[in-house]
């Protein structure tokens, strides 16, 4: 189920980084002036990269702790073992 949620996010991010440039670029060619253009699409870049970037350092973070708790699980499985050698 984690690894669901994980994929999800990961997948999730990169929608948003899509859309966030798509989006970006289309206010920013609407805008009025050249330097309201710059700012709306530097702004809107900014924060697609920073939710993006939290987004899959949550995915990735999930990763992480599955990996933990796997690899824990296979030493209790080895230390068990070898107590009963």
């Amino acid at each position: 189920m984690l690894r669901v949620i994980a994929y999800s996010l990961g997948t999730l991010a990169w929608v948003v980084i899509i859309a966030g440039v798509a989006v970006s670029i289309i206010v920013g060619i609407g805008a009025a002036t050249v330097l309201t253009r710059i700012g709306f699409m530097v702004a809107g870049f900014m924060a697609t990269a920073v939710y993006a970037l939290l987004l899959l350092a949550a995915s990735r973070l999930i990763y992480l702790l599955i990996d933990i708790n796997d690899n824990l699980s296979q030493i209790v499985t080895l230390e068990k073992k070898k107590e009963e050698h």
